[in-house]
């Protein structure tokens, strides 16, 4: 077996027990990207025995949100590598459910609003207290989860930037 078969065939199996998946796991969420592979064949590629199609590699790779050089890198640097795109992925999933959420979180607070001014039997200490929480933005909201998160920022004297609202507090 060459040695970049050995590399990738590591890194592939390293990949899949990183994410905890069977070998019929990674081979579903391959066909989800066009590339079919049985599990005796990914069984192959994993011991080095099978060389795998370039459109095979290529969908590993986007499937471990990592690229085809990444997949025949040494193991160890793989590894390192692996841990970097998980956090990397992780943030930016994060990031964009923020956004998401946060427009949900208005266009709900707007329907409530609505909802309140046409109904007068809503209680009126709910509709207080409702009241009391639509004063705030969403970024009030976040805010509160960002209070208690952010020693972080300086611990790696990571300031804020000048224009986030948060510096302005």
């Amino acid at each position: 077996m060459n040695a970049l078969v050995e590399r990738l065939a590591a890194n592939i199996s390293a990949a899949r027990k990183t994410r905890r998946w069977s070998q019929q796991r990674l081979c579903d969420e391959l066909a989800d990207r066009g590339a079919t592979i049985t599990p005796d064949q990914l069984e192959l590629l994993e011991r080095g025995e099978r060389e795998p199609r370039i459109t095979e590699v290529s969908a590993i790779a986007e499937t471990f949100n990592t690229s085809v050089e990444a997949l025949m890198t040494d193991p160890d640097d793989f590894e390192q590598a692996l841990v970097w795109t998980a956090l990397r992925t992780t943030y930016r999933d994060t990031r964009r459910r923020l956004m998401q959420d946060s427009s949900e979180y208005e266009r709900a607070a707007e329907a409530l609003c609505d909802y309140m001014d046409g109904d007068d039997r809503i209680p009126q200490m709910e509709r207080e207290e409702l009241g009391r929480q639509l004063a705030q933005s969403c970024a009030a909201v976040a805010l509160d989860g960002y209070n208690d998160r952010n020693p972080w920022r300086k611990r790696w004297d990571i300031p804020v930037a000048e224009d986030d609202p948060v510096a302005r507090l």
